[in-house]
């Protein structure tokens, strides 16, 4: 290229290139280059970075390079940095003379720590650090004008404490993406909440939580506001739905995706309003049974997961094209955190599984997943035959996907011995049937030990369970013995807990006499009981 044409250059775009150094012609460019670009190459030597001296835009990606950025600063015209999946021997704290620069973007580039100078980039709008084991987490809170924060990877506890605290000085934050290696137990979020309702131009927020800890009720207390488009919270189970998820509070909402102990019909009520609503991802413990979609709710959803399974009227979900849900096939038990829960199977609250698919007219994917908790390998396999025909017969013959989930647990119809979880609060008023049903797929049954989970139930409650549990025992054509462990004992509910327990234990009591458990089947106090 001649030498009179490269000085009118402005732009360089260098992609897929493997060479030793830029070629001759072009070196002398950098003193009237406004953009350098670099994609997908290898280049052994580069100009020094201070050449680029009216440089605005530096974007270096997935890439191998020699570059010194020791005289970074010297740069004051830069805009915008990109340098991802490209590695750096260092990024000097000169990074924070660059008072014209607006948008840093630094992903895996090899280095340790983001060096605490970026937090001086008062003018900086967006910053994505991914990959750096340290943050200056303490110094966050200087960037005022900070409207778009993702940080992923915030490994040290301290960082994430300082960081949850100084979000909420970052008053003009529109985009929050956050990382979290560490377990967001109730303090920090407690302090994240805090932050947030500082954040009233919030758009999108997204966080990511190492373990499980339960939503903490202080979410209950922020009021989101209304430009609130986008919502994923990974890693915290949030005990019951966040009442302020309905259409009057969020408008805007298209995206949600949470994990929620206990789905209320409110809840699911609340999420068909929500006038934008079109990507839901639902997860939970506790279902409504037989939840039924009408024509009025879900008209601008696209894209539906949940772990239960609804029945779907003529015009419902008129937009969706992408299904996953759940099926039940065994009657389980069993606890997360500490709570118990029941799970009837599918079939008992949608009979023959006539889930009304052929109604969803814009359907072209399913996923269903076959929970065997509980269930026997023959149980299994007529489900999801069944499944399948259903999801065949459709008449836009949707692609399927049929996955087990909890395989491990299934029954083993062999097993002398079996674990089982039972809440009393959820199974006080069922049927004697379904506790027959814990019991009978195993056929060589010899001992079942019960862990019986006490909280908020009255004394009466707990042994009438206890005594149902007994009768289910009786009737096994082995007759097992049984161990009934109790669990939370100092929860269970007193008279003055409870104003109506003396009128209930003497109707329930009396209405159980005819299945006490017999004199050997003496609950084991929880002090002497195994984990389960």
């Amino acid at each position: 290229m001649p030498h009179s044409d490269n000085s009118k250059v402005r732009r360089l775009v260098i992609q897929n290139h493997h060479v030793q150094h830029i070629p001759e012609d072009t070196m002398h460019m950098p003193e009237v280059l406004r953009s350098l670009i670099i994609v997908d190459s290898e280049i052994g030597n580069m100009a020094p970075v201070q050449s680029f001296r009216v440089c605005r835009v530096l974007f270096i990606q997935n890439s191998n390079i020699f570059i010194n950025l020791n005289h970074l600063g010297r740069l004051l015209h830069l805009k915008y940095i990109d340098i991802s999946f490209t590695p750096l021997d260092e990024l000097p704290e000169e990074i924070g003379h660059l008072k014209s620069l607006l948008a840093l973007q630094l992903i895996e580039t090899g280095l340790d720590e983001l060096p605490p100078a970026v937090c001086s980039l008062k003018q900086l709008l967006c910053l994505i650090a991914v990959g750096f084991k340290r943050l200056p987490a303490d110094r966050m809170g200087k960037l005022t004008s900070l409207e778009e924060l993702r940080l992923r990877n915030v490994v040290d506890r301290s960082a994430a404490v300082d960081l949850v605290v100084d979000l909420g000085k970052m008053t003009r934050l529109r985009v929050v993406v956050i990382n979290f290696s560490v377990n967001l137990g109730e303090s920090l979020q407690k302090s994240l909440v805090q932050s947030l309702c500082n954040l009233g131009e919030l758009e999108e927020l997204i966080v990511y939580s190492e373990g499980s800890p339960l939503g903490a009720t202080i979410w209950e207390s922020w009021k989101p506001p209304r430009k609130l488009r986008r919502l994923l919270i990974e890693g915290i189970i949030f005990l019951r739905q966040p009442r302020w998820i309905n259409g009057s509070r969020l408008p805007h909402l298209y995206f949600i995706s949470l994990n929620v102990c206990v789905v209320e019909l409110q809840d699911l009520d609340n999420l068909a309003r929500l006038p934008e609503l079109s990507y839901l991802e639902l997860g939970g413990n506790s279902w409504p049974p037989g939840y039924i979609v009408g024509i009025d709710g879900f008209n601008n959803l696209r894209f539906c997961s949940v772990r239960t399974a609804m029945k779907f009227h003529t015009g419902a979900m008129p937009s969706l094209e992408e299904l996953q849900f759940t099926v039940y096939v065994g009657l389980g038990c069993f606890e997360v955190n500490g709570m118990p829960f029941k799970q009837l199977p599918t079939k008992d609250v949608i009979g023959d599984h006539d889930f009304s698919l052929d109604n969803l007219l814009s359907l072209e994917q399913v996923t269903v997943k076959i929970d065997c908790f509980n269930a026997t390998a023959t149980e299994v396999e007529e489900v999801e035959a069944l499944v399948r025909r259903v999801v065949e017969d459709h008449p836009n013959h949707p692609t399927i996907k049929v996955d087990r989930i909890n395989e491990e647990h299934m029954c083993d119809v062999e097993n002398v011995k079996t674990n089982l979880v039972i809440g009393v609060f959820v199974w006080k008023d069922e049927s004697d049937a379904n506790f027959i049903r814990l019991l009978w797929p195993y056929r060589r049954l010899q001992e079942a030990i019960f862990f019986i989970y006490c909280a908020g139930a009255s004394m009466c409650e707990v042994k009438k369970v206890e005594a149902a549990l007994a009768h289910a025992a009786d009737v096994h054509p082995n007759h097992p013995t049984i161990q009934l462990i109790r669990r939370n004992t100092e929860e269970i509910l007193s008279s003055s807990d409870h104003p109506h327990t003396e009128v209930t234990a003497s109707l329930g009591c009396a209405c159980s006499a005819h299945r006490q458990p017999a004199p050997h089947l003496q609950p084991t106090p929880a002090s002497a009981a195994a984990t389960p």
